[in-house]
């Protein structure tokens, strides 16, 4: 079952307007927006992952010069 992007609510499928309805903030998708949607979310977590790897990477290897010079 999809969730809502905005407020993680259940998401429900009317037939007859073929759309999402949010039980709970009561948004409204159709499926390609729905798509597109989720897919933005799933990019962002993928770029916020990249940049905290760099980050740790960044702070192990300064840790280490730091070490070299003492």
């Amino acid at each position: 079952m999809p969730y809502c992007v905005e407020c993680g609510g259940k998401l429900t499928w009317d037939r007859r307007l073929k759309m999402y309805f949010c039980q709970s903030c009561g948004l409204s998708y159709t499926e390609a927006e729905l798509s597109e949607a989720l897919e933005r979310l799933h990019s962002m977590r993928d770029e916020d992952e990249r940049s905290r790897r760099y980050r740790e990477y960044l702070d192990w290897w300064l840790s280490k010069k730091d070490r070299s010079r003492r």
